[in-house]
């Protein structure tokens, strides 16, 4: 009986006996008492603390997904304004300077309207006023009469004929060599500033035509002839006046050739300055409302102030009885701000 019950016991691991748990035993006691132990099939299952966790990770997540979306459509949109940007910019800069290459070719065909076999010798005409200083509507002499046509009832240069046929708005003709200044001037006093954005041939034009003051009178003419044209970025037009700012550039264009319809016309320049389009109550230099002189001390004065506002020393002057010209433009960065830049000259004997 005795070693019967011992064999009993040595099957029963819960037994006292030597104290040993079978290493099954303990392992199932072990997932019994776990916190993480689960149904009947053995699967474990998450405990409340991680499934809070599980969601915050999810709704993390998608606000992750929402900031990227947004952040996505942010730069679609700016791309889109951006390749707008561009698009626009590539169409505006291809017109400005397919309008340019068009103003251009226009000016050159202007410029071969000119019939320079029948330009008489500038010396020959030492004042603008017909043939040879002559009054217009007096009669030529028989040397002049190769020179001038009339046209319309008006004496006018024959080398000019063709260029006033086609716009009788058509004044004058400026060049300065070795520059971009080789253009038509116009003069419309009715309407001062009709080819401010107006070609020769009365379409709209960015760069418009040079034309004369409406105080000014070309064919007198008055003591001082104000001609206004734009400064373009492409270097065209009166773009070339502010190199005047360089007193190198001075010594090598000094003289600027002004034709009228009615005389030739040799000048030298006097002065280059900045300028400054003044509001009504501003005091300061007003530049452009000098058109004639009644008085010598009048044009000394107008004299004086141009060539103190030059910034390098110009020799050649001008007296009263002389006839200037004041070109006029733009500065660079100050158009809209009234800023100009403008050069003097007085015509020669």
């Amino acid at each position: 009986m005795y070693e019967l019950k011992n064999n009993e016991n040595e099957d029963r691991p819960e037994s006292g006996g030597t104290g040993r748990v079978h290493p099954a035993v303990a392992a199932a006691r072990r997932a019994a008492e776990s916190p993480e132990s689960g149904s009947e099939n053995g699967t474990s299952q998450p405990s409340g603390e991680k499934r809070i966790d599980r969601a915050a990770y999810f709704r993390e997540q998608m606000q992750k997904a929402q900031k990227r979306r947004r952040r996505n459509v942010i730069l679609d949109i700016l791309l889109v304004v951006f390749l707008v940007i561009f698009v626009v910019s590539g169409v505006l800069l291809f017109r400005y300077y397919h309008a340019s290459r068009q103003n251009k070719e226009l000016l050159g065909s202007l410029k071969d309207m000119i019939d320079t076999d029948a330009a008489p010798d500038p010396a020959a005409s030492p004042t603008q006023g017909g043939s040879g200083g002559q009054t217009p509507g007096q009669p030529t002499s028989e040397a002049q009469v190769s020179d001038y046509v009339t046209v319309d009832g008006k004496e006018i240069l024959r080398m000019y004929r063709a260029l006033y046929e086609k716009n009788k708005d058509f004044i004058g003709w400026l060049t300065i060599e070795g520059t971009n200044v080789d253009l038509p001037v116009m003069y419309t006093p009715e309407q001062e500033q009709k080819y401010l954005r107006m070609n020769y041939d009365g379409e709209y034009a960015l760069a418009g035509t040079p034309f004369i003051a409406a105080g000014c009178d070309p064919r007198r003419p008055s003591a001082n002839l104000i001609i206004y044209g734009h400064n373009m970025k492409d270097g065209s037009m009166f773009s070339d006046l502010l190199n005047y700012k360089d007193a190198e550039y001075y010594r090598f264009h000094k003289y600027i050739q002004f034709d009228t319809i009615y005389g030739r016309g040799s000048y030298e320049v006097i002065a280059a300055f900045p300028g400054q389009i003044l509001d009504r109550d501003e005091e300061g230099f007003r530049y452009y409302y000098f058109y004639d002189a009644e008085t010598p001390e009048e044009f000394d004065t107008y004299v004086s102030e141009v060539k103190a506002r030059c910034t390098y020393n110009i020799a050649a002057t001008a007296s009263y009885g002389d006839q200037l010209i004041t070109l006029s433009t733009c500065e660079n960065s100050g158009a809209s701000e009234g800023k100009r830049y403008v050069v003097v000259a007085r015509r020669l004997k």
